[in-house]
């Protein structure tokens, strides 16, 4: 990935907030044979988590939107998102808002009868000082997204000489460097995954079925809209190329009713996810007969 490739991105930080409903518990009360320096408690604060739990479901759906239409990113929470995609995670992140501001709407009603309800079966363990306020609660829970755009700082506007700036220069490439290495390791290992799919359903002939065939063709169609214009990798365009042309001469019915057909597909996708596992870091799960 080259500077222009990553100046044509913008970075996107997507944080979430919730309330997990437990508190540390008070490890004297574990007793006098429990080794206190190693074992730490956590008890929970209610009974019955499923709104919880649904809401944290929305806020994961979410993250694998953004996880879909980004490459990965060296920074924690970061993705590289390409810029005709802001509209859509900015759409994606707006719907989830309004789905969880009403989830949490809900659970808000219901706090007391959850409270109460874990009081009446564990006395001991109900401590109300643990317990936020239902505003405080509120505000716990929560999605928040950024965009920050990328670009090489001007050598004028820093006022710095050549050689400091010919540094700044070097770690702006090695960041586009590292975040192609991470897409790279990405796109190749979730390819293996599906290719392993079909490769092993060609192999024995058994649960051929168009969802394995077409997720690889949806993958396919990702990576020609999204990630091909933002990674230079050779040997990886190279796979994606020939996958692409076999890909085309490949249906779940010609599959399953064609045994020549089938054998020489499997050997083709055989030999693709042997080329894939020589990329480095991209790992080939089982041992193949080619």
């Amino acid at each position: 990935m080259n500077v222009e490739q990553l100046e044509a991105g913008v970075l996107c930080n997507l944080r979430a907030g919730w309330w997990g409903a437990s508190a540390k518990y008070d490890n004297e009360k574990l007793g006098k044979d429990v080794p206190k320096d190693i074992v730490r408690a956590v008890q929970d604060l209610l009974e019955d988590k499923t709104m919880i739990e649904q809401i944290r479901t929305e806020q994961r759906k979410l993250k694998g939107f953004v996880l879909r239409n980004s490459l990965p990113c060296p920074i924690d929470s970061v993705y590289f998102v390409p810029t005709e995609k802001i509209p859509e995670i900015q759409d994606e992140v707006d719907r989830t808002t309004e789905i969880i501001y009403e989830m949490v709407d809900e659970l808000v009603k219901n706090y007391t009868k959850l409270k109460n309800s874990f009081q009446k079966k564990y006395p001991k363990q109900y401590r109300p000082e643990k317990y936020p306020t239902p505003e405080r609660l509120r505000n716990k829970f929560y999605v928040e997204c950024s965009f920050f755009q990328i670009g090489m700082p001007d050598q004028a506007v820093m006022e710095i000489d050549p050689e400091r700036y010919k540094r700044v220069q070097e770690r702006f490439q090695g960041m586009a460097d590292e975040i192609e290495e991470m897409a790279v390791t990405m796109i190749g290992n979730q390819l293996m995954l599906r290719l392993d799919k079909l490769q092993e359903q060609c192999e024995t002939g058994e649960g051929i079925h168009g969802r394995t065939v077409g997720s690889i063709n949806r993958f396919l169609e990702t990576w020609q809209d999204m990630w091909s214009g933002h990674v230079d990798d050779k040997k990886l365009k190279m796979i994606m190329t020939r996958l692409r042309n076999q890909m085309k001469k490949i249906s779940a019915d010609r599959l399953r009713n064609n045994d020549e057909f089938r054998e020489v597909a499997n050997q083709k996708i055989s030999q693709i996810m042997k080329n894939l596992s020589r990329i480095p870091n991209v790992e080939l799960k089982r041992k193949l007969d080619i």
